[in-house]
């Protein structure tokens, strides 16, 4: 009965049903903004990274010869001094975030994974980079592609690259990763400033119980100079980078709540006139001696399976798009992806089927408590 009343006014039912579909897209990709950013910083809890900046200014003034000092201190692991380069490649609407980095890179970010043909490659080509897997996606980058980025900056630098690997990390899936002399060489030779100042100075340690007295040892050994440091954990990194483009948490609960609520009154109008509808019917099934909870059973069923047909379309087009990772965009520049899991899926299934649910309260409550001699001249 339930499949039969729906198909009453099928354009109708067809046309709610995608309505749903599209609100719980749009709903499943917002929730898993911020849950996309916690894994990522929940990632970097691991791994034994501190992150190095200089304490009166974070950007672009560290010396790279602190590596020099910090890799003879006890608990240190490795050290890699990192510039980046923002940068874009075909017009602004393609945005590469660049980093600069020596071979020691391998050493303090393992999970990247390079594997030796990757670094005989770029040791071998001062063009050569490894990028992030969703980034390749995004631009349809392959393997041996020639690229050519331009800077950002006023000075509109333009420097080419050949991909040589593909990097497999979760924290920074969007990377594109050169090598630092080559990028200090071009600014040279573009009339820039070529001192060796690097963004800041990342170092991994030999273990967790190592980071708490490395990072006051490193800062305590620059503390008076030219560039005092000051170390955090990745993850305290992290968390601080993300937090510097605002609340997204809350913008994101904000464009939730609407969604849930305009949609809510879209299928509200839409339960209303298949109620109005069905309203003789109910009276008919009522003088037959159907109970109020058996009719009410079968009209909340109507909205469960228009809801729950649209909440799988649009909970599971986000799964499929979006399960593999996509950029985040410039503003998070290397950090972090949005990530669709099953978990945010399931979330936004239960929430289309909610909202089905609650738009038809008001409407089929009233239907059901009318008399059948009532609800014949009656509409809803």
């Amino acid at each position: 009965m339930i499949e039969r009343n729906m198909r009453r006014n099928l354009r109708r039912t067809i046309l709610t049903i995608l309505t749903i579909a599209l609100a719980t897209f749009i709903y499943t990709v917002l929730v898993s903004v911020p849950a996309s950013m916690d894994r990522v910083v929940k990632d970097a809890s691991s791994t034994l990274r501190l992150i190095i900046v200089n304490k009166t200014a974070p950007w672009e003034d560290l010396p790279a010869r602190y590596c020099d000092d910090i890799n003879k201190m006890p608990g240190v692991a490795a050290c890699v001094a990192i510039t980046g380069w923002p940068a874009t490649w075909r017009d602004i609407s393609d945005p590469v975030f660049a980093v600069g980095a020596g071979p020691e890179i391998a050493d303090v970010f393992p999970d990247y994974a390079l594997t030796g043909q990757q670094r005989a490659a770029a040791a071998k080509d001062k063009r050569a980079a490894v990028v992030g897997e969703i980034l390749m996606r995004k631009y349809g980058w392959k393997l041996g592609d020639t690229i050519t980025l331009r800077s950002t900056d006023a000075d509109h630098m333009e420097m080419t690259f050949v991909i040589v690997g593909q990097m497999t990390s979760k924290h920074y899936p969007n990377i594109f990763l050169i090598r630092r002399d080559y990028m200090m060489a071009a600014r040279k030779a573009h009339g820039l400033p070529d001192e060796d100042i690097a963004w800041n100075i990342i170092v991994r340690a030999t273990s967790n119980d190592a980071m708490g007295s490395l990072a006051k040892m490193i800062d305590e050994h620059f503390a008076n100079s030219d560039a005092e440091t000051r170390t955090m954990t990745e993850s305290d990194a992290l968390s601080s980078g993300l937090s510097a483009i605002g609340n997204i948490r809350a913008i994101v609960f904000a464009l939730c709540l609407v969604v849930l609520l305009t949609v809510l009154l879209i299928a509200a109008n839409s339960t209303v006139m298949m109620v109005r509808e069905q309203i003789s019917d109910v009276a008919v099934m009522r003088a037959l001696g159907f109970s109020r909870s058996a009719v009410a059973f079968l009209l909340f069923g109507e909205c469960s399976a228009i809801g729950l047909l649209g909440g799988i379309i649009g909970a599971g087009a986000a799964l499929w798009m979006f399960s593999g990772g996509i950029t985040l965009g410039a503003a998070l520049g290397g950090n972090g992806a949005l990530w669709v899991t099953p978990a945010q899926t399931l979330n936004a299934l239960i929430a289309a089927l909610a909202v089905s649910l609650i738009s038809g309260i008001v409407p089929i409550l009233e239907a059901v408590r009318l008399p059948p001699a009532l609800a014949f001249h009656k509409v809803v």
